[in-house]
């Protein structure tokens, strides 16, 4: 009788670093509970040759679920870099340094200001 084939596999152990797409996540969720939930974060995740494509939107449930893409980002199947328009990020830190600028930022301010009031204007 033939010997069984081997494991030849090694210990498999799991990343420690927080994958891209749990930051935005994460994120999201934070952003209903800012806004008692009138505005939503949404993550919207597709692969394409071999890499994550992550779209970060802000949705307006009370307006038809308007959605406004806050960003896009890309990352292969090593978590980092991630690119986010011309910017490659080559860490953790890096990352979330780049999503709290683009978060604080006057642009995002404004959008997640005006649709706020127009949600409520509709109330």
């Amino acid at each position: 009788m033939a010997q069984p084939i081997p494991d030849l596999w090694p210990e498999i152990e799991q990343s420690q670093v927080v994958p891209p797409v749990a930051i935005l996540r994460e994120q999201a969720a934070l952003l209903g509970k800012k806004t008692n939930y009138l505005l939503e974060g949404r993550v919207v995740t597709r692969t394409n040759s071999g890499r994550f494509f992550h779209s970060f939107y802000i949705v307006a449930p009370a307006l038809d679920g308007y959605e406004y893409k806050l960003f896009d980002i890309s990352h292969d199947e090593r978590l980092y870099p991630v690119q986010i328009n011309v910017a490659s990020l080559n860490s953790e830190q890096e990352f979330m340094e780049h999503i709290r600028d683009i978060l604080n930022s006057d642009k995002t301010k404004s959008v997640v200001s005006s649709l706020l009031a127009q949600v409520k204007a509709t109330s």
